[in-house]
């Protein structure tokens, strides 16, 4: 159920694709081919990207954990028991950092 909820969330984001590359029980969710969401079929909850200051406020307060597979500073797992509206706007913070990092032009 939880799952739906964010497969729901996700795919109606623009220019979102849904895909497995992990195997069938880890979904990842992309945005112009970089990663904002992800989860295991029996996992916990939802892996998404954060801002750095975000993430941490989020960790100390026991909102989220620091994801098992995701090690790059900025990744937090949400629990699935988080509230439907707040679990929402994460997924949607997390698209909105990842296609704005993608979108900024490269330094030189």
């Amino acid at each position: 159920m939880h799952q739906t909820f964010a497969d729901r969330v996700c795919r109606a984001l623009a220019d979102t694709e849904r895909q497995q590359p992990f195997g069938p029980d880890t979904v990842v969710w992309t945005v112009e081919g970089h990663m904002f969401a992800a989860y295991t079929e029996n996992g916990h909850g939802v892996s998404l990207r954060m801002d750095y200051v975000v993430a941490a406020r989020m960790v100390n307060e026991g909102r989220a954990h620091s994801p098992p597979s995701l090690t790059d500073a900025g990744w937090v797992l949400v629990p699935w028991e988080t509230p439907p509206d707040e679990l929402q706007r994460r997924i949607i913070a997390s698209y909105r950092l990842v296609r704005t990092d993608n979108d900024a032009p490269l330094e030189t």
